[in-house]
Formats: C-alpha cells, structure tokens, sequence
C-alpha cells in the first residue's frame, strides 16, 4: 500500500480492504454505502485495495484505523467519545526555546504489535497528515521511534549546522546537519523551511545522541520495525493547536487497534493532552439550517453516533463536547453539519424551493455565451480551468517576477494545498498548463477560456473585484504574430468594438513580438509570440501564440 496525495485535490489513501473490512466488523456491502455517507467514499478499486477519498479536514480519517472508528459511530456499534487505555511514565521531554519551531508535543505507546497493515497506515497517516494540515511539514512535523532503542530523558533545543552529526534514516554514514540539507534526499527537499536559520532543532536522548532532526528526518537507529513494541512519538511546528491535535489522532488512531498510551512529560506538561473543548449549538438553529424538525434527545442522540458527548440539554440548547481528535470542529456550524451528517444525506426529502419569480440567465452569462459561439466560430475549442491558482504558476512559469505582479494577487489565508494558494489574476497560464499536459494531443491545438479573474482593489467593499476575461491560445509549427493578431481583430469586430494595437513588451511574449490591446479607447489586453522560456517552463515543444483581454466592459 502506497501513500499517495492527489496534489491538487482531496487526500486519497489507499487501504486493504478486507483489513477496513474486520476493523469495522460488517459485510463488505454495507461498508460500501456507509463509506460514502461519513464521507470517505471509494475512488477507485485495484484487486483488493481500495482508494478513498478524504476531505482535508478531517486527518483523523487518514487511516484505516480513523475510518473504522467513524464507521462504528455512526451505525451505533460505538457511541461518545472514545476512550483509551494511559498510564503514567517516567519519560520527560526538557524543551528549550527553538525559534524555527517553538512548539513540540510527545507521548508514548506502549505494547504495541506492529502488524504489516498497521505498519503501512501509520506512514501513510503521517505522510497525509504532513502534505496538509502539516503544510508539507512547515506547520507541523512528525517523528515516529523504536522507544526501546532510546534513552529518555530527552532534550529538544537548537544547535548550529555543524555542531552535531548522526546516521539519518536510509543512511548507513555520519552526518552533520549542513550535510544532511545538502546530501540528504528528504534534506533537500525539506531544507527551504529552515531557511534563514542560523541554528536547527534537534531531539537528543540522555546520552546526548540524536533522535531526530525535526522537520527533515529521524535517526536510523530509531527506525521503527515489525519487531518494534513501544513507540516514541514527537510532534513539532508552528502551530500550537495544530501540534497538539496532530499528537492526538496518531495516539488515538494507534489505540484503536493495539497498545496503550504512555504519558509523557514536556517542560511538566503532560501530553497527550486529550482535554476536551466545548460548544453549545440550539435546536433552533439546527432546525433552521437543516429544516429536519429534530427534537433536543434527537439531535443528541446523532451527535453521540458521531462520536461527540453531548452532556447538557436545557431549554433548546444542547453543551456539546468535541472528540480531543478532531482538528476541524472551529464553530457550532461544524457541529450541526456533522448532525446532518449523522442523520443521514440519503434520508433528505428534496424539496422544490418556494420563490416567487421564475429564474433566468443573468445578464453576464448571456454575454459570456455570446463569447463562446464567437470563439468556437473562429475554431477554438474552450477549456475550464480551476479559479485558484498559486504565484508560481502565475508569474515565475510565464517568465515574471516582482512585487508589481504579486501585489495585485488576492491570496487565500489558511490554504487546503501549496497547489492553490491564491486567486487567479489572469487566464493565460491556466491555457499553458492545458497545453503542456496535452502535448501528445494532435495539432495544431486551438484553446480558449472566457470567465472571471480576482484583482486586489481598494475601492472594492472586500478589497477585490472580479473582471471577467477572454483568452485562448494557438500551438502548431508555424504559430505566429498575425495569426494571433487576426483572431484579435476578429473578435473587436464581432463586439461592434474599434480596436487600436500598440507596441507593447511583457515578460512572456518574445520581445517585439508582442502588441497591446485598446478597445473603444481603452486599455483591455495583449497578444503576441509567447517567449520560448515560457514554454520551457510549461515543457511545451510547438511554438504558441496568445492573447487576453478584458471584456467586462461589453457586458
């Protein structure tokens, strides 16, 4: 079984069915249907393994072990919340101020057995946890050990590169940490989240011997195998609330199926920290967003199914308590979608919504059809392409760079994946992509794309405003300037527009090959020869041709 990110989209984790299959202790049928309505439906099947689709927010379900705990809730064969073996230890964690990474949390488990599909759903439980909530380890970063290969106490503090040198994992020589960022696979891959840092984290034990260099790699002497029985394991990030619900779902996911908790202590904190928080949501606003009708003992009912313990019913509100696992319940909202989820989807009566005009396309919409009969008229065929974006994609592959493109991108706050990281500002690089990912297609290759894009605005209520924009793209072997150019013209005069081309330069069109747009006067676009180190960028080997105007005005 192999951990797989589907980059762009939700999580996808692979996992042995007839091992789902015992977990949750029903026939493969109805683990079919329930998978769908707790939300980790199959997404494709290979021989016995199954691939289910996760959304980002809830890594508890990273794992089969995750899964099977839902599962149990929600038919009824476990109710509230879960509850797992501890006793105390005498492990202890000193932490020393680390400025790359302030926060760390740790705990034991204890009389483990390490089966072979245990084994492979805690990699791929962390790799999944790291690629999101971990923000491919910036935010937060995992280490699992042999806790019998290991001398506590241990130590976690900052050391200069060349200060201490250990044996990484898959590695059989000494190495210093410098080294280890420069040598190292997983070193050069992870070396840009210590950027800037004059001195790195690192976790000894008693004997001043390295457990882990946090986020980059672990020990090889700390590798965790078959025979393994007692389990070390460290979290460390930016994030403190993050850390410490990534240390609960690896702890409690453990548990589900083998050994007990080990408490440990961290600067005389003990962790876990399976401390719960609560929320209060009433049935009236149940009843308002879910229109259910569902009584107080109802609703509480569904919530213990989906594994809360609900204490307190008085007066239409209900004190909730949120599973210590569960990293995404931030609202009362939160709670009540998982009471519809509980409840049922396949159980909703559709209902036609009672409004008093008939609907109607809207006015931009017409116009954008107007936009797609000219352009499939001229040849194009159109393409669709995501809204979200990131500035690499926008700016570094199409040959731009500074602040004078970047501050106009409308960022997103608290991003589900690197992949999508921001508001697209324009279409062309998304017309790129296409043409990159298609180069085994026939050509010549004739694309377009009419829709909005997002700008920063001050003037705007939010900040921002949307434009909509045309832009299509031509690549064959003898692409040139006054073919693109002709399609211009074309499409000014379908508009009932004057059109005026100037001489223009921009980063990803040829010098001199490249013109500027005004439609009625007014600056609306470009087009031109795109620059060959653009489409070494996009890996495109065909000459292409380009063009993108603003069209809002003619709505």
């Amino acid at each position: 079984m192999a951990a797989q990110v589907c980059g762009d989209e939700m999580p996808v984790i692979e996992i042995e069915k007839n091992y789902l299959i015992k977990l949750c202790g029903i026939p493969e049928d109805e683990l079919r249907e329930v998978l769908t309505l707790v939300k980790a439906p199959i997404d494709e099947e290979e021989g016995d393994m199954w691939k289910l689709e996760i959304t980002p927010d809830r890594p508890d379900m990273f794992s089969a072990e995750g899964i099977a705990r839902s599962v149990k809730g929600f038919l009824g064969m476990e109710t509230g919340m879960p509850s797992y073996p501890a006793e105390e230890t005498e492990i202890e964690v000193k932490a020393s101020e680390v400025k790359a990474r302030p926060y760390i949390a740790c705990a034991a488990v204890l009389n483990v057995e390490i089966t072979p599909w245990l084994f492979i759903s805690l990699i791929q439980l962390q790799e999944k946890i790291h690629e999101t909530i971990g923000r491919r380890r910036k935010k937060v970063a995992i280490g699992v050990h042999d806790l019998d290969k290991i001398s506590p106490p241990f130590e976690y503090r900052e050391v200069k590169p060349d200060e201490i040198a250990f044996v990484p994992l898959d590695k059989s020589e000494v190495m210093s940490l410098g080294e280890i960022l420069e040598k190292h696979e997983k070193g050069r891959e992870y070396r840009h989240i210590l950027e800037g840092c004059e001195r790195y984290p690192v976790i000894l034990d008693k004997y001043g011997e390295i457990v882990s260099f946090p986020p980059i790699i672990n020990a090889e002497r700390t590798r965790v195998t078959d025979r393994t029985k007692n389990l070390f394991i460290e979290v460390t990030g930016t994030d403190e609330r993050a850390v410490n619900h990534v240390l609960n779902i690896l702890v409690s996911n453990l548990c589900e199926v083998t050994g007990k908790i080990g408490k440990v202590k961290v600067n005389g904190r003990i962790f876990p920290d399976f401390s719960v928080e609560e929320t209060e949501i009433s049935v009236e606003e149940v009843d308002r967003l879910l229109g259910l009708g569902l009584k107080e003992h109802e609703i509480a009912q569904i919530l213990r199914r989906m594994r809360y313990s609900a204490m307190e019913m008085k007066g239409g509100k209900i004190k909730v308590f949120v599973p210590f696992y569960r990293a995404d319940i931030l609202h009362p909202v939160d709670v009540i979608e998982d009471v519809l989820i509980g409840y049922g989807i396949n159980n909703l009566t559709p209902l036609l919504p009672k409004i008093p005009t008939p609907g109607k396309k809207h006015g931009k919409e017409k116009f954008c059809e107007k936009i797609r009969e000219i352009m499939i008229g001229l040849g194009f065929q159109e393409v669709l392409t995501f809204m979200l974006s990131n500035k690499e994609r926008m700016y570094a592959k199409m040959n731009l760079e500074g602040e004078e493109h970047e501050s106009k991108v409308v960022e997103i706050e608290n991003p589900m994946s690197r992949e999508y990281t921001a508001c697209r500002t324009w279409l062309l690089p998304n017309l790129m992509e296409f043409l990159s990912e298609n180069t085994h297609r026939k050509y010549p290759q004739r694309i377009f794309e009419v829709g909005d894009c997002i700008r920063v605005s001050e003037q705007s209520e939010t900040s921002a405003e949307a434009v909509l924009k045309l832009a299509c793209a031509i690549a064959h072997d003898r692409a040139n300037l006054t073919e693109i150019k002709s399609v211009a013209e074309a499409v000014a005069r379908e508009l009932n527009a004057s059109m005026v081309v100037k001489p223009f330069e921009h980063g990803s069109f040829i010098p001199s090959r490249c013109g500027e747009i005004y439609l009625n006067g007014k600056r609306c676009g470009i087009f031109g020869e795109i620059h060959p180190a653009v489409l070494e960028n996009w890996k495109i080997e065909k000459p292409v041709i380009a063009m993108e105007i603003e069209v809002e005005q003619f709505v």
